[in-house]
């Protein structure tokens, strides 16, 4: 089944224009499922309002502490979904497939803030991964970058920064799925980042052949919203190439610095 997942940290939510600006993403796009961070729902009451604005059948929450972090995800009667684990920082589900199709995982992650807990983060990607082998995607705000070409103006991050991601990438063997529009997903007055972005295992773009990540205009928050289009094509008649796939430990080379700048 082909469907689509809008994904977006809003930067909270209870206000009328945020609101107003998630419903008209919704009416644009119409999604099958909506998966939103930085919520700043701390209240039921406040979540179920919002379920109820947005006309979706199902929603489960997470709520914020106070004026941080809070999770939602949004589905209706069309789509199969089985929720599983829930953390402040993530929400995991299984979308059941249609008779003779597979089922996959779908999560929602929003990565740690601060910089000091971001191995945190990375844990967490750690033991999403060893959780089943179904086909997995992973999608939303990983408050990361996986090098220097992610991000416009502003001083050059440290490469230990950068690297915890990228090793947690390749120990679930997820991939970038790429994307299609502006190059940064998240600005302030010194620079642009891309932190929002869909990864996922080679198994599930086995499923969706011709998934494609969208980032959408900006609206009403420093993040832009990110829609997930995936795509079924029967297997047999997928086109398989191979896929590049960066290795961190290509990093420990001593001839990769000089072959880099050297190309």
């Amino acid at each position: 089944m082909d469907m689509e997942i809008l994904s977006w940290n809003c930067r909270g939510i209870c206000n009328d224009a945020t609101t107003r600006a998630l419903k008209d993403l919704i009416s644009q796009n119409r999604p099958q499922i909506v998966f939103l961070c930085e919520t700043k729902i701390s209240r039921k009451e406040d979540f179920d309002r919002l379920h109820r604005a947005l006309g979706f059948v199902h929603a489960e929450a997470v709520l914020s502490e106070g004026q941080s972090g809070g999770l939602g995800l949004f589905w209706n009667d069309d789509i199969q979904l089985r929720m599983g684990t829930t953390s402040a920082h993530h929400m995991d589900a299984v979308v059941v497939g249609d008779p003779g199709s597979p089922s996959w995982r779908l999560t929602g992650f929003y990565g740690h803030s601060r910089t000091v807990e971001r191995d945190r983060s990375w844990r967490l990607l750690r033991d999403l991964s060893d959780l089943d082998s179904l086909p997995w995607v992973v999608i939303e705000d990983f408050n990361e970058i996986l090098n220097n070409g992610e991000k416009f103006d502003g001083p050059i991050r440290a490469e230990r920064q950068m690297r915890g991601f990228r090793e947690a990438l390749g120990y679930g063997d997820l991939l970038d799925l790429g994307f299609h529009g502006t190059k940064s997903t998240w600005w302030n007055s010194e620079t642009k980042l891309r932190l929002d972005r869909a990864v996922c295992t080679p198994a599930w773009i086995d499923i969706f052949g011709y998934a494609k990540v969208i980032h959408l205009p900006p609206s009403d928050s420093d993040h832009i919203p990110i829609l997930l289009r995936a795509s079924t094509v029967p297997i047999a008649k997928q086109t398989r190439s191979h896929r590049f796939k960066f290795e961190a430990f290509w990093l420990q080379h001593p001839d990769c610095d000089p072959l880099v700048k050297e190309t």
